[in-house]
């Protein structure tokens, strides 16, 4: 397995800001991004989808509408076009290569492909930038993580999915996967031993209660993904003393 990045605090839960500091501003927006980066987070989380020519754009869903003043179809629709759409925080709907020069290395990214080919044209916009900060990657498609292995060999690669099953575990052995990234919702008492016996790191999402943030960690959880991950870890830093 490649590891995940350690956390700057040895013993430290990580903290993911997901989608960035989206408690604050609106999801996979430069408002977002940006308040992470002031916040030094862990490690922020986002999305990319493919425009239809094939351009990653940064957007969670697979039409516009619901954080965007329009609706259109992400993968339907090209990039120039896309990049008029305004947000309904009035900024434009984000490229990956406007985060990636948006965050030049300050804090950890770690991108989500959302679509077949997203890890390819991600590869290309990281040398295009000649980005150099670090990086993990992960995906709820298992060809995606299995491109990203080859693609990225010396980088961590998590799989997204909702109720770990033992064919997620089994895959994410098989392939050297650096983590697995479950919804914290279908994480059962049984649930949570079963994942710590399999040995595969996880970082459930999406946690913002720090009673269940503690919840996990007790079981074994090596980090979260939170629209509060700035109030979550001060918590944490205030519990632990």
């Amino acid at each position: 397995m490649r590891p995940l990045f350690p956390c700057k605090e040895p013993g430290r839960p990580v903290f993911v800001a997901h989608r960035g500091a989206s408690d604050r501003a609106l999801e996979n927006s430069a408002a977002a991004f940006g308040l992470a980066v002031a916040d030094g987070a862990d490690m922020i989380e986002f999305d990319v989808r493919l425009s239809s020519d094939g351009v990653p754009v940064v957007f969670h869903d697979e039409r516009t509408g619901r954080t965007a003043r329009e609706n259109l179809s992400v993968s339907g629709t090209p990039v120039a076009r896309l990049c008029r759409v305004r947000l309904k925080n009035g900024e434009a709907l984000p490229t990956l290569a406007d985060v990636l020069a948006l965050v030049r290395g300050a804090v950890p990214l770690n991108i989500e492909s959302k679509a077949e080919g997203g890890m390819a044209a991600t590869k290309d916009a990281l040398i295009a930038v000649g980005y150099v900060g670090e990086l993990a990657l992960s995906s709820g498609l298992r060809r995606e993580c299995l491109a990203a292995r080859s693609l990225f060999p010396g980088l961590p690669c998590g799989l997204v999915t909702r109720r770990p099953s033992a064919s997620d575990l089994a895959f994410c052995l098989r392939h050297g996967l650096s983590s697995i990234h479950p919804d914290h919702r279908l994480l059962t008492v049984l649930r949570l031993r079963e994942l710590a016996a399999a040995g595969v790191p996880f970082l459930p999402y999406t946690v913002d209660e720090p009673d269940e943030a503690s919840r996990l960690f007790a079981a074994g959880a090596i980090g979260v993904f939170s629209d509060r991950a700035r109030t979550l870890r001060e918590e944490w830093r205030r519990r632990a003393g």
